[in-house]
């Protein structure tokens, strides 16, 4: 069986631990296995444990708004409208009659092409 040399810390020169991290991002935090130095706290990361937990808080939603654009809520009759640029109408295939779901999530309004 073939032994595994120890890792050392880029920053002190002590041993590297395996241990479970926290990431944070601007809407919350998840879990991510790494290694923590036993003497200074210096946190490695491996590349493939990055990115499979940046494509799980993209799904989730952790990275926040994106670029958001900004509008004005207008009036139309007795009810309040917002205009969909054209990119994003273009992005999702949007046209009129198009059905969608909206709700509210805490102070957010959330739309979603059905």
């Amino acid at each position: 069986m073939e032994k595994r040399e120890k890792m050392k810390c880029y920053e002190c020169g002590g041993e590297m631990v395996a241990d479970i991290l926290k990431t944070k991002f601007p809407k919350g935090s998840l879990p991510i296995r790494g290694y923590k130095c036993a003497s200074c706290g210096y946190e490695l990361i491996p590349f493939e444990e990055a990115e499979r937990v940046q494509h799980q808080a993209e799904v989730l939603g952790l990275f926040g708004e994106v670029n958001p654009l900004q509008r004005k809520i207008t009036k139309c009759g007795n009810n309040l409208v917002i205009y969909i640029p054209k990119q994003i109408e273009r992005q999702l295939g949007l046209e009129k009659g198009t059905p969608i779901n909206l709700w509210l999530r805490e102070d957010e309004i959330c739309i979603k092409p059905r």
